[in-house]
């Protein structure tokens, strides 16, 4: 019995919650949308315009996209079902503004800094997703159960685990985010920088 058609249902429901690599079971690529501004705060309100959809009605400046696929079986023999070839693989990629035109001196640096912020901001979430495969697979390798042919009590106990792992690393995704949105974080100071402004 496939992993990926047991599993896959817990892993998109909480993944969708939180919105070059260091193992092959994780793969990154990188995007840019295109934006347009003579000022900081014009690149700032074209980005609000085209950056990717935060939820349903909000746009983010940068983000990390995640895609899971669980690959393997869990297979009975002789009273104990064990995972086969059992995995999570993922792909990130990171999504990032990018201007069309040539800034001026003072504008090209400030936005510099600001995309070096985006970029650590990103890659964050992206060393907690790859930490999160890790220990997945980590659950994954090696499990075994005393069953029936079924399986039903060892998938069960399988899912309870990986979801368990699953979700608190999600919450650690949305802790993240919380701590660098918070008023006076990073990210306020960020953008604050690119339009010209102190706090």
């Amino acid at each position: 019995m496939g992993l990926g058609a047991k599993l896959g249902v817990v892993f998109a429901v909480v993944l969708l919650a939180f919105t070059a690599a260091a193992r092959a079971d994780v793969s990154v690529k990188t995007k840019y949308y295109d934006i347009k501004g003579k000022t900081g705060l014009e690149l700032f309100y074209d980005m609000n315009r085209k950056g990717p959809r935060h939820g349903f009605l909000t746009k983010a400046i940068a983000q990390t996209q995640f895609k899971t696929d669980i690959k393997g079986d869990l297979v009975h023999s002789n009273g104990v079902c064990r995972t086969r070839g059992a995995k999570m693989v993922m792909q990130i990629t990171y999504v990032y503004p990018r201007p069309v035109d040539k800034l001026d001196p003072s504008l090209a640096r400030r936005w510099k800094k600001f995309q070096a912020s985006n970029v650590v901001h990103e890659e964050m979430h992206g060393r907690l997703a790859k930490k999160m495969v890790a220990d997945v697979n980590r659950a994954m390798r090696g499990f075994k159960l005393a069953d029936g042919q079924s399986c039903r009590k060892a998938n069960a106990k399988l899912m309870k685990e990986l979801d368990r792992i699953i979700v608190a690393y999600n919450k650690s995704q949305v802790d993240f985010d919380k701590r660098e949105h918070r008023d006076g974080g990073p990210v306020e100071k960020s953008v604050l920088a690119l339009v010209g402004k102190k706090k």
